[in-house]
């Protein structure tokens, strides 16, 4: 599952892998996490050494409550720093740099289960599993993002202005889509879901339909064949 920011794939991905009784891989949260334990170590993103050493020694986990992924860093609870706003605007640091993508590339795919993983982000169907058996691109214009994210923020108390939220999706937008390594795409063969005037439920229902269309056994008996590129 890919897509920008706001687009609701979080919410989406989390409510398919409860459905199909799969894990959930939020890669989001991965870059997130390690851009606080930077911050918190004073910064320095420059620092190779030391970069590496909180990806090596992080202890990152996820679970799942009824409405939201909680992400711990060993027995710390971070869910609700995780979007603080003066954290955002830094994750490009480590989301554009080759080197520490390649560390957390590794990561992200020890985490495919054999029987599977809803995974969602910015590079899953393109680049961390290019071979999915199901790829969906879950997308919504920047002012729905924008208005979904600043509500996001108020439910947690941090107050923002519509506009300031907007300059931020815009501008995390341009470093998804501009940097060199695994930029924000529509992975080949995925199928593209407008979320705009989409209530969650319905974009679920939407790709659970197309997930079962594909597998429903042919009147025989066997398997019908799923459709290439729409997987």
């Amino acid at each position: 599952m890919d897509g920008p920011g706001g687009s609701g794939k979080s919410t989406v991905s989390r409510i398919l892998a409860r459905r199909l009784g799969l894990p959930c891989l939020n890669s989001g949260y991965i870059y997130r996490a390690v851009t606080l334990l930077v911050l918190e170590s004073g910064g320095g993103f420059d620092d190779r050494e030391k970069v590496e050493r909180i990806v090596h020694d992080m202890n990152l986990r996820f679970e799942e409550d009824a409405d939201q992924t909680r992400v711990f860093i060993g027995d710390r609870d971070v869910t609700r720093h995780l979007k603080d706003r003066d954290l955002t605007p830094q994750i490009y640091r480590i989301a554009n740099d080759p080197h520490y993508r390649s560390l957390l590339v590794e990561l992200q795919r020890r985490s495919a289960q054999p029987a599977g993983v809803v995974a969602e982000g910015r590079d899953m169907g393109s680049v961390i599993f290019p071979e999915a058996d199901y790829k969906f691109y879950v997308d919504a214009s920047p002012e729905t993002r924008a208005r979904r994210q600043q509500r996001d923020l108020e439910e947690k108390g941090q107050r923002q202005t519509y506009k300031d939220v907007l300059v931020d999706v815009l501008e995390r937008d341009r470093h998804d889509r501009d940097r060199d390594i695994a930029p924000l795409r529509v992975p080949l063969g995925a199928t593209v879901i407008e979320t705009d005037s989409m209530t969650v439920k319905e974009v679920v229902e939407r790709i659970l339909a197309e997930v079962e269309s594909a597998t429903r056994p042919n009147g025989d008996g066997s398997p019908a064949e799923v459709r290439g590129g729409n997987r």
